[in-house]
């Protein structure tokens, strides 16, 4: 124990040495840690939360969502719907991108087409599924666009919150590469300096914001994969801000003279996605017993500190369309035995569990030891985030037998943004197109995102809840709280939405 401690000294100390202290931090500069970044900066070539954290603060969308989550305008100042398939935006006026370019009409058709167009494979968009309603963009003069959609789309105003603008003539001039890597331009708050890619991203204050310039000038995204360096980081003073903290570091961090914890209940549900297509889990008696070995209740005491709820499937309460009635599998570790020695494993079977979610590894490992002792003998496998697993898991789909991880729906209040890329098996789709088989869910799916009408969209996600309960297509684990430690001499908040919308931290007097 006495060498274990004076190892810990050690590497202590050589933190102290190589990490200046929070006094020395630039009062113009904010330095956030994120688990890693997104493989590039375009905005619309990835589906990444680390991602999309960063290029909130770069890009605009046409719309925004305040602090209270209500619309609010941004690169369009109004907006109504001129049929059930037609709406209208007005453009705001003298709006520049980082380059000094104007903000056209076409820039706003260009974006959207550049994700929807068809026959452009090799640079297929993996959002494609957001918005793959859109079918045509219409300028109506210099100010005025029209968004045509298929069949009715009450996901609309939703998918445009998180929809960034790009400058149509910068992307042709240097290219998609380019602008992935090394020229991003938006118009937002923070424009781009510098990648280095897997170390930091820096960001300098746009001057000619719409908005006004952000408090601070410099923005620094850098990429801290351990979890135990993120916090001996923000105690000496080398990052600002660090996201899911973990419950059993919140007292630490909330006691800590130089730091203060914000929570925030968010949509963002986790789940064990089951790979349908081969045995295990092509057997649904299978899947149900991964459910009831699970005891979702104690992870969330006693993991996560209270800050989470148990959910009946990946649909989230704060979403529309979510039905209390439909009812979480128990805590039944018996039963999940007995269904497996149903489905033909009464010896049990060996499968593998992947995850990359390096926050909540305790979690993971929490998970597969309780499979493991029904009967479902999980070999987990922790991947560090980044390129080898984006290719093993999101190109190559795969993850067999099972992935742990969890979806935020891109901060859209709506079921379907975690239906559709979770179960649905169409190509522009994210894991349902590798992992799940259930017959009918796709039809189900498109029903609800094509009418306008909230009593049927409602009766569906129903529908869907009640189905995908029975199929089991995952092991359905719970909702998290957005949890922020935060250095105190920033004044910011956790949203609602999981965003974090810099623009809003300020200097604390």
């Amino acid at each position: 124990m006495r060498h274990r401690s004076l190892l810990l000294l050690l590497v202590l100390a050589l933190l102290l040495a190589v990490t200046p202290p929070a006094h020395a931090q630039p009062k113009d500069t904010l330095t956030v840690a994120l688990v890693s970044h997104a493989p590039t900066l375009d905005p619309h070539m990835h589906f990444e939360r680390v991602g999309i954290l960063v290029n909130i603060n770069m890009f605009d969308s046409l719309l925004h969502r305040n602090t209270k989550l209500e619309y609010e305008p941004s690169l369009a100042t109004s907006w109504k719907p001129i049929n059930d398939t037609t709406w209208e935006f007005k453009l705001r006026k003298g709006v520049k991108f980082h380059n000094g370019d104007p903000l056209t009409a076409e820039d706003v058709k260009f974006s959207i087409e550049r994700v929807t167009e068809p026959g452009k494979e090799k640079k297929k968009s993996p959002q494609y599924g957001n918005i793959r309603a859109i079918k045509d963009v219409r300028i109506v003069d210099a100010d005025t666009i029209q968004i045509v959609t298929d069949k009715p789309f009450p996901l609309l105003l939703e998918r445009l919150v998180f929809f960034p603008i790009v400058p149509k003539k910068h992307v042709e001039k240097v290219g998609d590469d380019a602008f992935g890597t090394t020229a991003p331009v938006g118009t937002g708050p923070w424009k781009f300096v510098e990648w280095k890619r897997d170390q930091y991203i820096r960001l300098e204050a746009f001057d000619g914001h719409w908005r006004g310039k952000p408090a601070f000038k410099h923005l620094v995204i850098r990429a801290i994969p351990e979890v135990a360096t993120q916090i001996a980081e923000m105690k000496t003073g080398g990052v600002d801000l660090i996201r899911n903290v973990s419950a059993d570091l919140v007292p630490e961090m909330k006691s800590s003279a130089q730091t203060y914890v914000s929570s925030s209940p968010i949509l963002r549900v986790h789940y064990l996605e089951l790979d349908m297509r081969s045995a295990p889990f092509d057997k649904k008696l299978v899947r149900q017993a991964a459910n009831y070995a699970i005891d979702k209740q104690a992870i969330i005491q006693k993991l996560m500190g209270g800050l989470g709820q148990q959910v009946a499937t990946v649909v989230q309460p704060k979403a529309f369309g979510f039905d209390g009635e439909v009812k979480p599998y128990a805590y039944d570790p018996k039963k999940a035995k007995e269904l497996l020695a149903q489905a033909g494993y009464a010896g049990g079977v060996d499968i593998t569990a992947h995850s990359a979610f390096v926050e909540f590894r305790p979690v993971f490992e929490a998970v597969t030891q309780m499979l493991t002792e029904v009967g479902l003998r999980t070999n987990a496998r922790m991947w560090d985030p980044g390129p080898a697993w984006n290719k093993f898991f999101q190109t190559e789909g795969k993850a067999t037998n099972a992935a742990y991880g969890s979806w935020g729906n891109y901060s859209v209040f709506d079921a379907d943004a975690v239906l559709h890329p979770l179960f649905h098996t169409e190509p522009g789709g994210w894991i349902g197109k590798h992992y799940t088989r259930v017959e009918g869910l796709d039809k189900l799916i498109d029903e609800a995102r094509s009418t306008v009408d909230q009593p049927r969209r409602k009766r569906t996600y129903s529908q869907i809840q009640y189905l995908i309960r029975e199929e089991a297509p995952a092991i359905f684990l719970f909702t998290q709280y957005d949890t922020l430690a935060i250095n105190k001499r920033v004044e910011y908040a956790a949203r609602g939405d999981e965003w974090l919308w810099l623009f809003d931290a300020k200097p604390k007097r």
